[in-house]
């Protein structure tokens, strides 16, 4: 923690003169939840500013720092605080401050369905009290988001019965469903659990895992996947109030087009992640028919009854706006 508040010292002073000034030219300060190993950060967040800047004539410009300068779980509030002007994460790096955007992501539905709702609309009011500004809201189509890496296939019964599977509290209805139970365990000593038997699988993001080789010692691919995946890009209210309105446009006009992209990308991502797998001796191993009419649902279900507690008020009425468009059932 000291070390943390020592390098965003010495950064607030930079970040004060970057915001501060009207002049054509203006350096923001990004970072990113995720080294360059996590895909979405250089295909989705550095493109993005890259087509900013490229849009701007080089008047807009970026040092995108990753996460061996803050870590994940703080980056909210240097954010919201302008000493970085950007933000690119998850929102699960958050939760503790606020559940909102997991519960984002149990809603149903496209892009198109999110937008006719003012879903981005929503959450970029939620974090204004956090001094941030909702910039991007890329999104991947439903269905396509989470899967769980198991050591042994699918059994007979076409469910998870008895196994323990490593996951986080979003996923505990979708594995009660399946009649597994989850075990939390920090990303670095999953491959030992699954290699010793202490966990029988994994629950993670579709793309992601490779890079951790626990298809070595996992080599079940769980099908179908399931769930949505939204990763925000945020800007801190102050370097956005700083903004000119022809500036401002750059990069919502920039974010529209990055979302769309964003849809169709994730899948040919994922597929090539997939492929990559059983390349490498993973196969794929199919749920039952009875637990996968119940998978979309148990997954929504599960993810807004998680967090409902932690704010009852708001994500009550994010249910509400999700019922009335369709989005929830």
């Amino acid at each position: 923690m000291h070390k943390l508040r020592s390098a965003l010292l010495a950064f607030a002073a930079v970040g004060a003169v970057v915001v501060s000034s009207q002049a054509q030219s203006v350096e923001f300060r990004a970072v990113s939840s995720w080294d360059q190993s996590y895909a979405p950060r250089t295909v989705l967040f550095e493109k993005y500013l890259k087509n900013v800047e490229a849009a701007s004539g080089g008047d807009l410009k970026f040092i995108v720092n990753g996460p061996e300068t803050v870590p994940p779980f703080e980056q909210l509030q240097p954010v919201g605080a302008n000493v970085f002007q950007i933000l690119f994460t998850h929102g699960a790096y958050h939760f503790g401050t606020t559940p909102y955007l997991v519960a984002v992501e149990g809603l149903r539905g496209d892009l198109a369905a999110w937008r006719r709702a003012g879903i981005k609309e929503h959450v970029d009011k939620h974090y204004a009290r956090f001094g941030l500004k909702l910039i991007a809201m890329p999104q991947t189509p439903e269905g396509s988001a989470y899967n769980i890496l198991l050591r042994a296939p699918v059994g007979p019964s076409g469910d998870l019965n008895g196994r323990k599977i490593r996951a986080t509290q979003s996923y505990a209805a979708t594995l009660a469903m399946l009649g597994a139970s989850p075990v939390v365990l920090p990303p670095s000593e999953i491959y030992t659990s699954l290699e010793k038997g202490v966990v029988d699988g994994a629950a993670w993001p579709v793309i992601g895992a490779l890079g951790y080789r626990w298809y070595e010692v996992a080599k079940n691919l769980l099908r179908p996947s399931f769930g949505v995946v939204v990763h925000p890009i945020f800007m801190s209210q102050a370097a956005w109030n700083g903004l000119s309105p022809a500036q401002r446009k750059i990069f919502e006009d920039e974010a529209l087009k990055i979302e769309n992209e964003w849809f169709e990308e994730w899948p040919r991502l994922a597929k090539q992640e997939q492929d990559a797998l059983l390349a490498k001796g993973a196969q794929v191993t199919e749920l039952g028919a009875t637990q996968k009419e119940k998978l979309a649902g148990s997954w929504s279900n599960g993810v807004i009854a998680f967090t409902m507690p932690k704010n009852p008020k708001e994500i009550g009425a994010l249910v509400e706006i999700g019922k009335a468009n369709a989005l929830l059932k």
